[in-house]
């Protein structure tokens, strides 16, 4: 899955963050202007506290009118016990009772992720089904969750909206719901490999789901991929880009790919083939894409993205500077684009060579 606006971004938390007191020291400056790039680095590791912590220490009176609006906003939205952001207001529909349900669930995972809100998330989708469809349910039960996906689809289908179903985007429950389609063919090729796939454009979003939530809109899914299909957020995408026809196309072509072949390939290993498929492809964009890899890379994290992303640079690295992970881009910028293009597709290519060894029953192999 792409998650999108402008780029990917999250966090490599050990090189990232620094002390507290130096930070302060920065913002007495008369001129003080948010780090956004940390902010959403936090947002999208779905980790808000820090966050919060980092808006409280810029003084309001010294912010532009911009950014003193993001941070009333992000503070009105999960600052005090409840949100009193338009989260609910600005994407009013017949489903609001169920998306104020999704919301609550974000908003406690995203305060507080030392611990899973999952079950809470069951039994409050199993209490609102099983009332809207007058299920026999004791107080006590909770409805598993392949019968929870199904109600969740058959809600959705009701006022002719469309739905991803019940599932996770990274380590959250997710809900996106859109209005309208439309499907096109695509044929494109990754260096020699030939794709032809079903693309569908999805348009008229009423959620897309927690990074939305969590980013104020910033940041979302881009489009995924199933067994069957590419599936792309229409307004994710300049269709001429490479943004669009790498990016994307390339990205998610790689994951239609892998399904096929690695069936039971997770989430950061999927993701890493699809991120170096991208960088043996990109010309315009790919020092800027090498950049955002550094800055999200996290091999601890439980995203699959920021895990993919540091093996991507990492072993790039490797090849290329001979150093276990170089995070000067300058010096990424001084290598020839054939040159990054032919080690990542090289890296690729052996990746592909080492799982087959293993078979098409292969979990995981970036990360033991």
């Amino acid at each position: 899955m792409k998650t999108k606006n402008i780029k990917k971004l999250l966090l490599i938390f050990s090189s990232f963050l620094f002390g507290l007191n130096s930070f302060a020291q920065i913002i007495q400056n008369d001129r003080v202007k948010i780090d956004y790039k940390k902010i959403y680095a936090y947002c999208l590791d779905g980790n808000i506290t820090p966050a919060l912590n980092t808006l409280e220490l810029y003084d309001s009176q010294k912010l532009s009118s911009k950014d003193l609006k993001f941070k009333t906003e992000f503070e009105n939205r999960f600052k005090y016990t409840e949100d009193k952001s338009d989260f609910l207001e600005d994407r009013k529909s017949p489903i609001n009772e169920l998306l104020k349900i999704y919301r609550d669930y974000w908003r406690l995972s995203l305060l507080d992720n030392s611990k899973s809100y999952d079950s809470l998330l069951m039994r409050n989708l199993s209490v609102f089904f099983s009332s809207m469809y007058k299920l026999p349910l004791d107080n006590k039960d909770i409805l598993q969750e392949d019968t929870i996906d199904v109600y969740l689809k058959t809600y959705i289908s009701s006022f002719k909206f469309h739905t991803t179903g019940f599932g996770k985007t990274g380590k959250y429950s997710d809900l996106l719901v859109w209005k309208s389609e439309k499907d096109t063919v695509y044929k494109f090729s990754i260096c020699d490999e030939q794709i032809n796939t079903l693309v569908i454009f999805m348009d008229d979003f009423i959620t897309i789901g927690w990074e939305e939530y969590a980013s104020l809109g910033r940041f979302y899914p881009g489009g995924w991929t199933t067994k069957e299909a590419l599936y792309c957020v229409r307004k994710a995408y300049d269709l001429n880009s490479e943004d669009f026809l790498i990016d994307y196309l390339c990205h998610e072509g790689r994951h239609f790919m892998d399904y096929k072949l690695f069936p039971k390939l997770t989430s950061a290993d999927l993701e890493y083939r699809a991120k170096l498929t991208e960088l043996s492809l990109l010309k315009e964009t790919l020092y800027e894409v090498i950049d955002n890899f550094i800055d999200n890379a996290n091999y601890e994290s439980d995203n699959g993205h920021s895990v993919a992303d540091y093996c991507v640079i990492r072993d790039l690295s490797k090849v290329l500077f001979k150093v276990e992970f170089e995070m000067d881009i300058s010096k990424w910028k001084k290598l020839s684009i054939e040159k990054i293009n032919k080690s990542a597709y090289d890296i690729l290519k052996a990746n592909t060579k080492a799982l087959k060894k293993q078979g098409a029953g292969v979990e995981k192999y970036i990360k033991k």
